[in-house]
């Protein structure tokens, strides 16, 4: 309910997207013809709205349905030139290398792709100054501690989601923060009225309502409004894309992790993975020669690489990699994670590092069951047993099974020390819990702008 907003901004932004495609083929027919002939229609309207949904999809693999880049206009406009000239490239290789629709356009396609470079800019410009800062935005009521509100004021002021903290009532004296925007009110008692005052559209808890006195009444009389209750917690899971490790607790997963909801989609994951790994497990197969040659040339040592890695419901496995370190990376004889820029990392291991290309032996593992594609990382034992003791949760990531990438691996930096790691087990955590389809395609298309872009570690 909480990301309607965010879900409708990006469909607005993909027909927007869809539509300028649409008009620079009609303007580019008039410009070249003067009219536009039923019979030019009818040869470039389907090859071009093909290729405008493969570009499209495109957009969304370098990242411009992403609403961060909202708040951002030179990030936006690399990353914009970028899935342009990669549309540039798809386009060539539609036309000329797979000449399904029987024209080959050159003129045409030049000047539909300058139409729509200059169209759809000024159109993401639009969009970014009016439309996505005015539309539907979640006017915020937090019932809580001053400093909880700080926090959530400057979490809430890094998002695109449209959500706007306008009032706070304090449950208790604290030091105020004040930037202009919010208004401060010092009884709960008040709440029907700031609603009506404030034009709420949601309430947002920093306690549970028992733990304050007289709350709980006061919350009970805006059932019968609009106004939506939500948790602190789970406002900054949806913003985040995390969950926060101060709100995890046994009851927590009590509640949220409701594993045997997940079996049909498990299965069906399970044999997606096998039918996806015989093609990408027959590439690998041709790669190796050329792969092996590379590393054998440039550094001493084996080509391959292992480790024993933790797996679902804590099963220890043999993960296979190609080697991208010199030989001796763990010379005193203790695990070490690696780091960015890592000196162990030979030449040619960093380009395998960046296009993933080292991962690809671990397609056996994943027909053997070890790992699916999409999970969460898997963490080798004695990693696994110092996380554990830190925090005694950290074992839960293991319910579902690991993958080659996941949701901690496109949403979080390197994590080269224990706190780095737990932190992104707050990612890992979200993945398990929201685990589904639709975010298993979404990591996949993430990960696929990462490799094209060399982002890897």
């Amino acid at each position: 309910m909480f990301n309607f907003g965010l879900k409708i901004k990006r469909l607005i932004l993909v027909a927007g997207d869809f539509a300028i495609f649409q008009l620079a083929l009609i303007l580019t027919l008039l410009i070249r013809y003067r009219s536009i002939e039923p019979q030019t229609w009818d040869a470039h309207e389907l090859p071009f709205t093909a290729l405008g949904l493969v570009w499209l999809v495109v957009f969304y693999v370098v990242g411009l349905y992403n609403l961060k880049l909202v708040k951002d206009n030179i990030a936006f406009f690399r990353t914009f030139l970028e899935g342009m000239l990669a549309n540039l490239i798809i386009a060539l290789a539609f036309f000329y290398l797979f000449p399904v629709f029987g024209i080959a356009p050159r003129t045409n396609l030049i000047l539909d792709f300058v139409l729509i470079l200059l169209l759809g800019y000024a159109w993401r410009l639009a969009f970014n100054r009016y439309i996505a800062p005015s539309l539907f935005r979640n006017r915020i009521l937090f019932v809580g501690h001053a400093h909880d509100a700080e926090r959530l004021h400057k979490l809430l002021k890094t998002s695109a989601m449209g959500f706007e903290l306008v009032a706070v009532a304090e449950t208790s004296p604290g030091s105020r923060f004040d930037d202009g925007t919010i208004t401060w009110y010092v009884s709960i008692e008040l709440i029907d009225s700031i609603l009506k005052e404030q034009n709420i559209h949601t309430v947002v808890l920093g306690h549970r309502p028992e733990e304050v006195p007289g709350l709980r009444d006061s919350l009970y009389r805006t059932l019968f409004t609009p106004v939506a209750l939500l948790d602190r917690a789970s406002l900054e899971e949806t913003v985040t894309g995390r969950v926060p490790l101060e709100y995890v607790s046994q009851t927590w997963f009590l509640e949220n992790l409701r594993e045997h909801d997940k079996i049909w989609y498990d299965a069906f994951k399970r044999v997606a993975d096998v039918l996806l790994a015989i093609p990408f497990g027959i590439f690998t197969l041709l790669i190796y020669p050329f792969v092996a040659l590379a590393i054998k040339l440039t550094s001493q040592g084996p080509v391959l690489y292992s480790q024993m890695r933790v797996g679902k419901h804590g099963k220890e496995f043999r993960m296979w990699k190609f080697r991208t370190m010199r030989q001796d990376a763990e010379a005193e004889g203790k695990p070490q994670f690696a780091v960015a820029n890592d000196p162990r990392v030979t030449k040619v291991g960093s380009f395998l590092r960046k296009t993933r290309l080292d991962e690809f032996p671990q397609i056996w593992n994943v027909m053997r069951g070890d790992l699916s594609f999409i999970g969460p990382r898997p963490e080798r034992p004695e990693f696994v047993a110092e996380l554990t003791r830190q925090m005694p949760y950290y074992n839960l990531r293991h319910l579902t099974r690991p993958g080659l990438t996941g949701w901690a691996q496109v949403n979080f930096p390197y994590a080269s020390t224990i706190e780095d790691n737990l932190k992104k087990v707050q990612f890992d955590l979200y993945y398990i819990k929201n685990r589904s389809p639709l975010l298993d395609v979404a990591i996949l298309l993430k990960t696929i702008g990462i490799i094209v872009r060399r982002q890897g570690t």
